[in-house]
């Protein structure tokens, strides 16, 4: 059976990857600060292929690492491709290990890539029926716009008063550029944001990545049942 579905799995949820039955190794690489592996195995029955771990530009890579899941899941002939991503907070009815269906974006590291041709990468059929998904299965979703940074640094809380003044619902440093990548290449986009840590201008805590992680490690119960509605409930569509 050809694999139709894939996952990229954001900080704090690469636990997912032990939940496909009869896994494959595709491909890995632990050379750098995020460890990439790819994995081909099943979940309920269906056959997915797991992308665990990203490159990013602050870590001085150029967009052939960044797009190298993108690039994979092309080749593999994916049609559906789960992106997730640990984010922080903007929206004040977030709460931590909420998580965020990304209904829109706004990309702030355009400089990096000049491939935007499209308008909208967001499928609102597929977004509605993500929707009724978590509905059916009494669960919370949010949802929102995402802002991609650059990074590394977590934002100061002049850069969280900026982003909350133009109704940005949650802020990280990756999805965007792939999101882009495969929307150009034909794939369908679902995309998902664990909200790790609340963001507010008036905070006084420092936001690290040790923190991000633990939190997503947190929601893994909501963010795995959800993943697996959403394999089950759209298997038969690609």
């Amino acid at each position: 059976m050809k694999t139709r579905i894939g996952i990229v799995l954001g900080s704090g949820l690469h636990s997912f990857s032990e939940e496909i039955v009869s896994p494959g190794k595709i491909y890995e690489d632990s050379d750098s600060f995020h460890s990439i592996q790819v994995l081909k195995g099943k979940i309920s029955n269906n056959e997915v292929v797991i992308f665990s771990g990203r490159r990013h530009y602050y870590e001085g890579y150029e967009n052939d690492d960044i797009f190298q899941n993108i690039n994979f899941a092309k080749d593999l002939g994916i049609n559906l491709l789960i992106l997730t991503n640990a984010a922080g907070g903007i929206n004040r009815r977030f709460r931590v290990s909420d998580i965020m269906l990304i209904t829109s974006h706004y990309n702030f590291i355009k400089n990096r890539f000049t491939e935007n041709v499209m308008t909208d990468y967001y499928d609102k059929t597929l977004n509605a029926r993500i929707k009724n998904t978590a509905l059916r299965n009494k669960m919370i979703l949010r949802t929102g716009s995402y802002c991609c940074l650059s990074g590394p640094m977590y934002e100061t809380k002049s850069e969280i008063r900026y982003l909350a003044k133009y109704g940005i619902d949650a802020v990280g440093m990756s999805t965007v550029p792939e999101m882009i990548h495969a929307g150009n290449s034909g794939i369908k986009i679902i995309a998902l944001s664990c909200i790790t840590n609340l963001l507010s201008e008036n905070s006084t805590g420092i936001t690290d990545h040790k923190e991000v992680v633990e939190a997503g490690k947190n929601s893994y119960q909501t963010f795995s049942s959800l993943i697996k509605n959403i394999v089950s409930d759209f298997s038969d569509k690609f």
